[in-house]
């Protein structure tokens, strides 16, 4: 092929001896090689490197610069390749398809040889890489049909989500409506204790309206991000009335709750909804799995820069591998004693708390005795991320 670029002068010939030792060594190579000399003739090439090509007569290529048995793209290429070769005095690698069949590709990696500073020629080692590039065609495309099929699962779950909260949102505003009816003494005159009851099952529907209003816009506004709403609150106030909005499902149980130790300094600045789902998920739990009859301890407490929220229950022993994976997606509490569930309500909390960059925790004793709770800075950090990804 011609071209502009200068190539070296034509030096001492090795002598055929040489190129004799070449084709007798390389001849049984399974990979095609060919050595061209310092002026860039092909001087040998391997069974392997003419069965690559289709050469039936290495006699058309051999002590000859032009190679016919290469489309022109492909000797401009190798041509390049070469000057560059030359020019860095370095190896290069490079694929090429070839022109008698663009199915095949082949990999080459050209190396110069010099001998004591002079520069003697260029062998080229080449394999074919076909069935590798190949699989590994075929494993991206393995990868983006999983990637598609995830993200249509995850449309279809989170469709599924928006249209729960969505259903169950109506009756639960009617509910709050016919609950503020009845406080109203629309239809009749209420004692003190069904007062007492009737604003404890408001209040937990209140809430319920709010955890589904935040559920709809998480999968309507963020696809599974919840933007956090810091606010300074008293975390005492707001344990208090967790406990007695869970006080009747605790009596129902037997389980006595008491709050045997308040802190000093209850303020924190925090999501105060989604704190309360943190702290209901957990009373939830330690009284479902809390043994018949028995007191569930709780204690508010400081500690350095955090606030601390804890309980301990009489319940079943948590083995220490369940313990680590207990807050783990789909890794349930109900897990742990054998018993059905789908291991969200944990997770979420693992994943709010540490949305305040805080840290959730359970300790299981031999003993029968368990301990959850968390911790949570009084004071957010201005570079805090305000957001929690499920």
């Amino acid at each position: 092929m011609e071209s502009t670029k200068k190539m070296p002068e034509e030096s001492a010939d090795f002598g055929s001896s040489f190129v004799h030792i070449l084709d007798m060594v390389f001849n049984e190579c399974p990979d095609g090689i060919v050595y061209k000399d310092n002026t860039l003739c092909y001087r040998m090439a391997n069974s392997a490197f003419c069965k690559y090509f289709g050469i039936k007569n290495k006699e058309n290529f051999i002590n000859k610069k032009n190679a016919v048995f290469l489309s022109p793209e492909n000797q401009k290429l190798i041509f390049d390749i070469n000057c560059a070769i030359l020019e860095e005095k370095a190896p290069l690698s490079y694929i090429m398809s070839l022109n008698n069949n663009p199915n095949i590709i082949l990999s080459i990696t050209s190396s110069p040889i010099y001998l004591k500073n002079e520069f003697l020629g260029i062998i080229s080692i080449i394999k074919d890489i076909t069935q590798e590039e190949t699989l590994k065609e075929n494993f991206v495309n393995k990868h983006y049909e999983y990637i598609d099929s995830e993200k249509k699962l995850q449309t279809q779950r989170e469709t599924f989500v928006a249209s729960l909260g969505h259903d169950l949102k109506n009756p639960t505003i009617a509910q709050i409506r016919s609950l503020e009816l009845l406080l109203k003494g629309s239809f009749g005159e209420i004692n003190a204790e069904q007062r007492e009851l009737l604003e404890m099952i408001l209040d937990s529907c209140r809430y319920m309206n709010g955890m589904l209003s935040s559920l709809l816009a998480t999968y309507r506004n963020y696809g599974g991000v919840v933007k956090l709403n810091f606010e300074e609150f008293s975390l005492l106030d707001l344990v208090h009335e967790c406990v007695s909005e869970m006080i009747y499902v605790a009596k129902d149980k037997g389980v006595n709750i008491e709050i045997i130790k308040e802190a000093c300094s209850e303020l924190v600045q925090a999501d105060r909804v989604q704190i309360k789902r943190v702290i209901m998920n957990l009373l939830s739990n330690g009284i479902k799995y809390a043994f018949p009859n028995t007191t569930l301890n709780l204690q508010i407490y400081n500690i350095k820069d955090n606030l601390g929220f804890e309980f301990e229950n009489e319940s079943p022993y948590i083995p220490e591998e369940k313990q680590k994976a207990i807050f783990a997606q789909y890794v349930s509490y109900a897990s742990a004693h054998n018993e059905l569930g789908i291991g969200l309500g944990l997770y979420a909390s693992k994943k709010i708390i540490e949305g305040h960059n805080g840290k959730i925790f359970v300790e299981s004793y031999k003993n029968n005795r368990n301990s959850f709770g968390f911790r949570i800075p009084v004071v957010q950090k201005n570079n805090l991320e305000n957001v929690i990804y499920f």
